[in-house]
């Protein structure tokens, strides 16, 4: 009997029964919505590594030619439940998009190609080449982006642990990306982003605790009182030293 499902097996068997359900789930609807013009989706982020944590989004970008409102209307109901059910996003991109959407989100996009998997249609993802100064230049704005943010997220919530321990959870991943990037412009590397950001500051063990402690909130572990606003403080010192470093390799 054929296997008419759309994900190889392969592709998706070392994720958890429901994130695999989920993405044969959408694939299937996207594609009955798009039908010829879906050109690929891709799975990246920890999900392509296999290394998926409870708290962890699954990440799809999906490329495809003319997407139209009533095929993205049509593929609505699968998002909101694969969203609900598994923390499912998805980039939508036109095909036409993808030069300029590699180098407009740089960081992204070389996290982007160092972990993914091809679930459906072939990966364009070798087709292009992020320049170097695109790469520094998105860095540089990633990192003040976050510490911006950050400044006015602790005006915001400076009196409620909790709630910066979300923030910090939150911008962990972009955090770690731009380091990842970092140690691939300075040496050719290809690192997970979680030890690119320790090996930055492998060095100094002055940051020993603030990466342990970035770890634990992403992990959703509590932090003792007083110990989240601490680290609030320590990684804004971060962000300014993984700039420097940026600067350094202009």
């Amino acid at each position: 009997m054929p296997d008419d499902r759309v994900i190889a097996p392969a592709l998706i068997e070392d994720l958890p029964r429901a994130v695999a359900v989920v993405l044969e789930e959408f694939v299937a609807t996207l594609l009955q919505a798009t039908g010829p013009r879906l050109d690929s989706v891709i799975l990246f982020g920890s999900a392509a590594e296999g290394r998926l944590r409870s708290t962890s989004d699954v990440n799809l970008l999906v490329i495809a030619e003319g997407l139209t409102l009533p095929e993205l209307d049509a593929v609505r109901l699968a998002l909101q439940a694969g969203r609900s059910a598994a923390g499912l996003t998805v980039m939508f991109l036109e095909k036409t998009e993808l030069a300029n959407a590699a180098e407009a989100f740089a960081v992204k996009f070389m996290d982007i190609k160092a972990r993914h998997r091809v679930l459906y249609g072939n990966s364009p993802l070798d087709s292009f080449e992020i320049t170097r100064d695109a790469a520094l230049r998105r860095v540089r704005q990633v990192l003040l982006n976050l510490t911006v943010r950050l400044r006015e997220l602790y005006v915001i919530d400076g009196d409620h642990e909790e709630r910066l321990a979300r923030i910090l959870a939150e911008i962990t991943g972009p955090i770690r990306a731009s380091a990842a990037t970092l140690i691939a412009l300075k040496d050719g590397r290809t690192l997970a982003p979680k030890a690119a950001l320790e090996e930055i500051f492998a060095g100094d063990g002055s940051w020993a605790s603030s990466l342990s402690g970035l770890s634990a909130v992403h992990r959703d572990e509590h932090l003792p009182p007083g110990a989240t606003r601490h680290l609030f403080g320590e990684v804004l010192r971060l962000l300014t030293a993984l700039d420097a470093t940026a600067y350094s390799l202009s």
